[in-house]
């Protein structure tokens, strides 16, 4: 083999691996990526360390029993709220909407939006179903018994106070609007802290949804 081929080979060798190195460098820089912990934070939510498993609970959807069974095979965003808060309810509601509007049509699918009510004196399945229609018509309003509702506060760090045999109808009531969310396992991932933000809320439900 002449000295020229062999100059020619050796070059044409040193110029593909620079390329494939280029090329490994481009796509590590330019793919898509899960957002650290840190970025999540930065952006308002808060990824668990480690997914925790939420106590066996029964409640009420529309005319159907809700357990933890139906929060498998999906994530979910759920917000515990009630129907007769004048502000802050209709808010956070609001800006679920806006979030899931925000949404790719592939993870919207993939997620689900829950009220859950602190309130079931005055929140009958078919009234928290109208209440969170208004906002989606794919979100779903949950009720029950007020120990099981306290119980799965608890266990989503989403504390609010009772209010049992009150005399008056238009109490107010005293809750997190912070929003918990539920991996397809039905573990609690991670949660929202308030106030929110659609475009960041969406942001981070793309990130978990893809890479989780």
């Amino acid at each position: 083999m002449s000295n020229n081929n062999s100059i020619r080979i050796t070059v044409a060798s040193c110029l593909l691996i620079v390329s494939m190195v280029a090329g490994l460098f481009v796509y590590s820089t330019i793919s898509p990526k899960e957002l650290t912990a840190e970025e999540y934070k930065q952006i308002g939510f808060y990824k668990l360390v480690r997914s925790r498993q939420i106590n066996n609970f029964e409640l009420t959807e529309g005319d159907r029993k809700f357990s933890n069974n139906d929060l498998k095979g999906s994530w979910d965003v759920l917000f515990l709220g009630f129907a007769s808060c004048p502000d802050m309810c209709p808010m956070t509601m609001k800006k679920m909407a806006m979030t899931n509007n925000s949404l790719s049509a592939e993870t919207s699918s993939k997620i689900n939006f829950r009220m859950i009510s602190v309130d079931p004196v005055r929140d009958t399945p078919e009234k928290m179903q109208q209440y969170v229609e208004a906002f989606n018509p794919s979100f779903t309003g949950i009720t029950g018994n007020i120990e099981v509702i306290y119980k799965l506060a608890t266990d989503l760090t989403l504390p609010f106070v009772p209010v049992v045999a009150s005399d008056n109808t238009n109490y107010d009531m005293d809750h997190s609007m912070n929003l918990a969310v539920i991996d397809p396992n039905g573990n609690y991932f991670g949660f929202f802290k308030s106030p929110h933000t659609p475009e960041n809320m969406a942001k981070v439900l793309e990130s978990i949804v893809s890479f989780n």
